[in-house]
C-alpha cells in the first residue's frame, strides 16, 4: 500500500462522516457542526548550515502552514459524535484523525500519521543507482581506477598505498553527486469498536505503515575496501486484529486473533566495486586493494531484510471472587515465520566453491546451495497470572507467575563453506543456529496499609533463564523490591522504592559460539570474558520522589533515582555500571492568566569495562590487558512562562538547555600489543589514548510568541525561535568521504544555529 491509497481510505471515511450525520438528521433532530478556531500562518526559517540534525524528526520548512485543523459535530440528542484533527496538515510530519460513533453501538476512527526520520544531507555518492537496490559505477571510471591499480601493482605493490588510493580516488569524489539521507514513514490505523458498552463487544483493528527513503548502510570488499552506501528501504508492515470482550458480574474476559506481516519492496543490494571492474580471486584478496592483493569481485551482493509474517491468538481476563480475593491472566501463542529465498554464495565469476565431498562448483549459482529458501520458524507461548487477597482492614498477598518460551523451530542447515568480502572461498563448513531460550518469573508481595497516610510493599522474586546454544545453559536471579508512600498531609507526597538483585550462573562455556561450525576450531575469545547479559551480577536501585503542595499556587516535585550494576565475577567485559539521576519540576500558577515552570534532570552514568588484546589465539599475558572508564553526563533545563495581562494581548516564553558530556579514560600497559588487530605490522604499545570528546553535544532552544486579539472572531500572533546545536565528537574528527580503507557518504549532521520567524492569523467561525 503506498500514501496515495491511504488518502484513498481517508477520503471514504471523510465520505462516510459526511453522510452519515444526513442519517441521523431524521432520526433525532439534525447534526450541528464546529469549526474550531482556525489558525493559518507563514512560517520563515533561516539555518546557517545544511546540517540535517535540525529537521532530524520534524518538518519546519518554509512557506505556508496551517499548525492545527478541527472539525467536530454531534446530533441533538447527543448520541452521534463526529471529530476532525488535523495537526501540521500538508508537512512531512502532519497527523490526521477522523472519529465517528453512536454511543452504545459502534466507533469508528482513521489515524494516518506522518513520521520523518532525517540522518545526513550532502552526502557524497560515487554510485549512482540505476534501480531499486542496484548501485553502479560507470564503466569507464570502474575500468580506469582497476588500470591505474594493476600498473602500480606491476611496478611496485608495495606503492598501493592510502596516498596513492586517495590521490586516484579523489577527482572522481570531487565531481560525485550528492545525496541526503532520511526516511518518510506514512502510518494509518483504522479501528472500529462495536457494541461497546454491551456484555459482548467487538473490535476489529488494521495498520499498515510504508517506509520508504534511504539510510547510511556499511559495505565491504575486504578490510582494505569498506564502503558506505544509502541503504534503499521500502518497507510495508501491515498488522490485522479482531478482538472480543465478554464482561460478566466480578470480571471481564478479552480474546482474539492477530496477524502482522512484514514485506521488504528491496530485498537484495548489488552494488559495484569502486576498485574493479572484473572479478579476481586469490588467498589475501580479502586485504585488496594493498601491496598483498589487488583482487576481489566487480560487484557486492546483501541480503537484506527478509519478508516474514506472524499470528498470534490472545486472551487475558481478570475476576473478582468472595472474600476479598482476585485473579488475572493473559495468554498469547505466537508463530513467526519467515522463509525468504537465499542468495548465492557471491557474485564473483572468478571464485570456485569447494563442496562437502571436495568437489568444486559455481558459488554464483543458487542450485549449489544446500537448501533454496530459509525456512526459518519460531512459536512463542507468553503466559502470565496473578492470584491475590486482602485480609483483615489493612493488609494483602499477591502471588505472581510469568512464563515465556521462545522456541525456535528452524532445522539446522549446513554450508560446506563461505565467500569472505565476495572476494575469497572460506573452506570452513559453518552451521546455522537456531538460539532458543525459556524464562520464568515468580513472586510474591506483600502490602500493609500503615494507616490514612503511610503504605508498605515488600516482594520476593525469582526469575529464571534457560538457553540453547549460549554460552550458559540456566541462570536464576533472586530480587528483593520494597516501597514506601507516605503522605502525611494534602499537600505532601513522597514514594520511595528500592531494589536488590542478585544473578548467579551455571558453567560458562567460552566454546558455545563453536556451534556455528561444522567442525568446532576453537574458541578465540577469552576464557574469562563474560557477556553482560549472562554474567553473574549484583544490582541495588533506590528511587526517592516527592511533591510539595507550597500553597494554592505553587508545586514542587523532586526525585533521585540510583541504579548500580556490579558484575564483580566477571575479569574481562562489563565490569560496572552506575547511573545517577536528578530531578526538579517547579510551577507557579497565582491566577488563570499567569503561570510559570521551571525543570531540570541531571544525569550522570559510570561504566568500567576490561579487555586483554589477542590474535587469533587468546592472549594469556598481563601486559596486554586494558581498561576503560566511561563517564556520560547529561543534562536538561528549561522554562515557560505565559502571560494574559488583559483581554487582548497574551504572551508565552519559553527555553530549553540540553547538554551531553561524555569521556573515555583508557588504562594499557605500555609494551602490550596495540589496540588495534595484531599483525597489522603496528609497533608494541606504548600509551592508551584518552577520548575527552566522547558524544559531546549542546542544544539551546528558545521561543516567544505573542498573540493579540483584535475582537472575538479575529486574532493575529508572532512567533521567534531561536535553536543553536553544537555537536563535539571523536566519531566526526578528520572524516572525509575516502579514509584508510573506507569510502564513505560523510552527510550534514552537526552544528546548525536556527532562526524561525512566523506570522498566525486566528479566525473563529
Amino acid at each position: 500500500m503506498r500514501p496515495h491509497k491511504f488518502l484513498c481510505l481517508a477520503g471514504a471515511l471523510l465520505l462516510c462522516a459526511g453522510t452519515l450525520p444526513l442519517a441521523a438528521a431524521e432520526g433525532s433532530g439534525g447534526f450541528s457542526l464546529k469549526l474550531e478556531p482556525l489558525v493559518i500562518g507563514a512560517l520563515d526559517t533561516d539555518v546557517d548550515t545544511d546540517s540535517a540534525k535540525f529537521m532530524e524528526y520534524r518538518d519546519l520548512g518554509s512557506g505556508f502552514m496551517v499548525p492545527k485543523l478541527s472539525l467536530s459535530g454531534e446530533s441533538e440528542d447527543g448520541n452521534r459524535y463526529l471529530t476532525l484533527n488535523f495537526n501540521k496538515p500538508g508537512k512531512r510530519d502532519g497527523r490526521y484523525t477522523i472519529e465517528y460513533g453512536l454511543a452504545g453501538k459502534y466507533a469508528l476512527s482513521f489515524d494516518y500519521n506522518k513520521i520523518i526520520h532525517n540522518f545526513g544531507n550532502n552526502g557524497k555518492l560515487l554510485w549512482t543507482q540505476t534501480s531499486p537496490g542496484r548501485y553502479e559505477i560507470a564503466d569507464p571510471t570502474q575500468a580506469a581506477l582497476q588500470g591505474a591499480i594493476v600498473s602500480q601493482f606491476a611496478r611496485d605493490r608495495a606503492g598501493i598505498t592510502f596516498g596513492f588510493l586517495n590521490n586516484l580516488i579523489r577527482p572522481y569524489l570531487a565531481t560525485a553527486q550528492e545525496v541526503d539521507l532520511g526516511l518518510q514513514r506514512d502510518r494509518a490505523t483504522t479501528r472500529l469498536d462495536v457494541l461497546k458498552d454491551r456484555p459482548v463487544s467487538w473490535s476489529f483493528e488494521y495498520y499498515h505503515e510504508n517506509r520508504n527513503g534511504t539510510r547510511p548502510f556499511g559495505g565491504s570488499f575486504g578490510f582494505n575496501n569498506v564502503t558506505e552506501l544509502p541503504e534503499p528501504i521500502d518497507y510495508d508492515t501491515t498488522d490485522a486484529t479482531v478482538s472480543g470482550r465478554w464482561a460478566v458480574k466480578g470480571g471481564a474476559l478479552n480474546f482474539g486473533y492477530r496477524l502482522s506481516k512484514f514485506e521488504n519492496n528491496v530485498s537484495t543490494l548489488i552494488y559495484d566495486n569502486p576498485f574493479r571492474s572484473t572479478d579476481a580471486t586469490d588467498a589475501s584478496a580479502y586485504s585488496s586493494p594493498g601491496s598483498g592483493s589487488i583482487g576481489g569481485a566487480a560487484k557486492g551482493l546483501v541480503d537484506l531484510a527478509a519478508d516474514n509474517k506472524m499470528t498470534s491468538l490472545f486472551a487475558n481476563g481478570r475476576w473478582k471472587f468472595a472474600g476479598n480475593w482476585f485473579a488475572g491472566g493473559a495468554v498469547t501463542y505466537s508463530d513467526m515465520k519467515q522463509d525468504d529465498p537465499l542468495l548465492p554464495y557471491t557474485l564473483n565469476t572468478a571464485i570456485r566453491g569447494i563442496g562437502f565431498d571436495g568437489r568444486t562448483f559455481d558459488p554464483t549459482n543458487v542450485a549449489n546451495l544446500p537448501v533454496s529458501s530459509a525456512d526459518r520458524e519460531a512459536k512463542v507461548l507468553n503466559l502470565n497470572g496473578d492470584l491475590g487477597t486482602r485480609f483483615g482492614k489493612n493488609f494483602s498477598f499477591t502471588l505472581r507467575y510469568r512464563y515465556y518460551d521462545y522456541d525456535n523451530k528452524s532445522k539446522r542447515i549446513e554450508f560446506p563453506g563461505y565467500v569472505r568480502f565476495n572476494a575469497v572461498w572460506e573452506n570452513i563448513a559453518r552451521v546455522t543456529v537456531p538460539y532458543a531460550y525459556t524464562t520464568q518469573d515468580v513472586s510474591a508481595e506483600f502490602g500493609w496499609n500503615l494507616g490514612p497516610t503511610a503504605d508498605l510493599a515488600l516482594s520476593y522474586a525469582r526469575k529464571s533463564w534457560d538457553r540453547k546454544f549460549r554460552e550458559i545453559k540456566s541462570s536464576d536471579e533472586d530480587v528483593l523490591k520494597g516501597s514506601f508512600d507516605w503522605r502525611p498531609n494534602g499537600r505532601v507526597t513522597v514514594r520511595a522504592s528500592g531494589e536488590l538483585g542478585d544473578r548467579s550462573i551455571g558453567h560458562y562455556d567460552t566454546d558455545a559460539a563453536e556451534a556455528s561450525f561444522v567442525e568446532p576450531e576453537g574458541a578465540s575469545n577469552l576464557p574469562a570474558l563474560r557477556k553482560y547479559d549472562e554474567a553473574a551480577r549484583k544490582y541495588n536501585s533506590e528511587n526517592v520522589w516527592a511533591q510539595f503542595l507550597l500553597g494554592d499556587a505553587v508545586t514542587l516535585s523532586v526525585g533521585v533515582t540510583h541504579r548500580l550494576d556490579d558484575y564483580n565475577k566477571s575479569q574481562f567485559g562489563l565490569k560496572k555500571d552506575k547511573v545517577m539521576q536528578y530531578n526538579l519540576d517547579f510551577s507557579y500558577n497565582p491566577n488563570e492568566k499567569t503561570s510559570l515552570y521551571l525543570f531540570g534532570n541531571i544525569s550522570d552514568r559510570d561504566v568500567d569495562q576490561a579487555a586483554r588484546q589477542s590474535g587469533a589465539t587468546p592472549s594469556t599475558r598481563d601486559i596486554d590487558s586494558w581498561s576503560v572508564k566511561f563517564n556520560e553526563k547529561n543534562d536538561t533545563y528549561g522554562l515557560g512562562f505565559t502571560a494574559k495581562p488583559n483581554t487582548s494581548w497574551a504572551f508565552d516564553v519559553s527555553g530549553s538547555y540540553a547538554k551531553a558530556d561524555g569521556n573515555a579514560d583508557f588504562t594499557a600497559f605500555v609494551g602490550g600489543l596495540p589496540l588495534a588487530s595484531p599483525g597489522a605490522g603496528l609497533p608494541a604499545r606504548t600509551a592508551a589514548q584518552d577520548i575527552g570528546n566522547y558524544e559531546d553535544f549542546e542544544l539551546f532552544s528558545a521561543k516567544l510568541k505573542v498573540d493579540y486579539t483584535i475582537n472575538a472572531n479575529l486574532t493575529v500572533g508572532a512567533w521567534y525561535q531561536y535553536e543553536d546545536y553544537t555537536a563535539d565528537s571523536f566519531i566526526n574528527e578528520g572524516l572525509t568521504n575516502y579514509l584508510p580503507g573506507a569510502l564513505l557518504l560523510v552527510g550534514s549532521n552537526g552544528d546548525y544555529t536556527a532562526n524561525l520567524v512566523a506570522l498566525t492569523l486566528k479566525v473563529d467561525l
